[in-house]
């Protein structure tokens, strides 16, 4: 018998996730944007997921854009503030690659972190400026563990450059943290659904109201035109199933 020791890359699928997944699959096909019943009927799955995922971030539903995981959500974060404002991004240079390398492939800067791999806020505010749209800083560090301190970190931005919006990089922090409370600060949180028991291939961001983010998927026009693309319904359900696990 062995035992699966790698839940930090990925998490063993919640049988919660699993009979969500496998119901809506079963269901007859239908696309969530259409207007027959079946479409309605993925709509409503969709919509309810849309509460759940909203319940635990601390966010209006509205502001839960579902995408395909980790990586899109902090893509579409980097790219799309920087698209928005015309302005550079800034991270720390502990990242995610998911962040890193949309942030210097924009033209972006990073910034240190101490011996313990927490930002260091002074480099932070020297390196900040009217030219920063976007300061991005993970929750929790997927190596090493280090929690960040999002409010100083908001609080540095909104002194150096009050323009600029706020991510935070969560996916490795749902499981484990009162994400409500520790992502308050930021304007825009990344989650990955197979971080928490739920599928691989779906996850969120939150965009908090009036952040400026232009779309990087263009076609259809869905999560309000913010990323377009026919919806995973059944990766969608089954990640709601795995937050609302959480959530009991």
């Amino acid at each position: 018998m062995s035992a699966y020791l790698d839940h930090a890359a990925t998490t063993p699928m919640r049988a919660d996730a699993v009979a969500a997944m496998t119901e809506v699959m079963g269901a007859p096909p239908g696309n969530p944007t259409g207007s027959h019943r079946n479409a309605r009927a993925a709509r409503k799955v969709v919509d309810e997921a849309r509460d759940v995922v909203a319940a635990a971030l601390g966010c209006a539903p509205a502001e839960v854009v579902f995408t395909s995981g980790g990586t899109e959500s902090d893509n579409l974060a980097v790219h799309g503030v920087v698209a928005a404002t015309a302005k550079l991004a800034v991270c720390s240079a502990i990242e995610h690659h998911a962040v890193l390398d949309p942030v210097v492939a924009t033209g972006g800067r990073t910034v240190g972190v101490d011996r313990w791999g927490r930002v260091d806020l002074d480099a932070l505010a020297a390196t900040l400026d009217e030219s920063v749209g976007l300061v991005s800083v993970m929750t929790v560090n997927n190596e090493i563990g280090v929690i960040q301190d999002l409010d100083a970190v908001a609080r540095v931005v909104a002194d150096r450059a009050p323009d600029a919006v706020l991510h935070t990089d969560a996916v490795q922090a749902f499981p484990w943290l009162d994400l409500p409370e520790r992502v308050a600060p930021a304007h825009l949180v990344s989650i990955s659904a197979h971080k928490f028991g739920g599928p691989q291939g779906v996850g969120a961001l939150v965009v908090r109201r009036g952040t400026p983010l232009h779309a990087q998927h263009l076609g259809g026009g869905q999560e309000h035109a913010r990323r377009s693309g026919t919806h995973n319904v059944a990766g969608i359900a089954g990640m709601a199933a795995a937050v609302a696990a959480f959530l009991a």
